[in-house]
């Protein structure tokens, strides 16, 4: 089943989206701005899979040949400062650039891997 990003709320200090699992919104993502850090990924389709990150000594979803971009993944993480240009999950947006519970918004994705694994995610603007 095809991961899709939907970015939705643009800030000057964060960049919001809902991710989806088929039709199934299972977590909100936050994103660098445009200018900011890395900035976005670029809208596209790429492949995803699940691989060791030494970074954080767990297995994680990780875009494989984003243009520009090198080791981007799925993580947890509340702000900007958490990012390094991947795309951070979490329940809900919580403040004007930030979001909450990202810890469990990851453990739902991973507890679901056997239905995105070796797929797609598709990111674009909603």
């Amino acid at each position: 089943m095809m991961l899709t990003l939907t970015r939705t709320v643009p800030h000057a200090k964060a960049l919001f989206g809902q991710l989806r699992l088929g039709a199934e919104i299972i977590a909100v993502t936050l994103e660098d701005p445009p200018g900011e850090g890395k900035g976005p990924i670029p809208l596209g389709t790429y492949r995803i899979i699940l691989t060791y990150s030494q970074r954080f000594q767990a297995l994680l979803p990780e875009l494989v040949a984003v243009p520009g971009f090198t080791g981007i993944r799925i993580h947890s993480g509340n702000s900007m400062a958490d990012t390094a240009g991947c795309i951070l999950v979490g329940r809900y947006q919580s403040g004007e650039a930030e979001i909450a519970e990202s810890r469990v918004a990851l453990g739902v994705l991973l507890t679901r891997w056997p239905e995105w694994h070796n797929d797609v995610i598709e990111i674009r603007d909603a």
